[in-house]
């Protein structure tokens, strides 16, 4: 059972740090033009989303490890990637505005049923 939780765990990570790491992508996009150089470098990756989500990708890992102490990879990894696609998905929409269609809603479908059939 606490493997489960530290997979779930992991996978919240996951989505979060890509979801910060596009958001910090956006804010230096809406700033204006990144400025050349090295400036240009710590305005992109200088700023609390990006290492945030930097900080996620590592207690994922970590959370990600503990998990795979008990469950079988050919499990927990398509179980990672299913739901934290999925999670990613919902965000997208919701926070960057981005489009949805019907092709991706059938592909989440059957990423579902996949990950339904690969866990029974």
């Amino acid at each position: 059972m606490i493997a489960y939780i530290f997979l779930a765990i992991a996978l919240v990570l996951n989505a979060a740090a890509n979801i910060l790491i596009k958001y910090s992508t956006t804010r230096t996009a809406a700033a204006g033009e990144l400025a050349p150089g090295l400036a240009g470098l710590m305005q992109t990756y200088l700023n609390w989303p990006f290492l945030l989500g930097i900080t996620c990708f590592g207690l994922n890992l970590l959370a990600y490890t503990q998990a795979l102490k008990k469950l079988p990879l050919s499990m927990a990894y398509p179980m990672m990637i299913t739901v934290g696609y999925l999670l990613i998905l919902v965000v997208s929409w919701f926070i960057f505005q981005e489009r949805l269609t019907m092709v991706k809603y059938i592909g989440a479908g059957l990423m579902l049923i996949g990950l339904w059939l690969l866990v029974r």
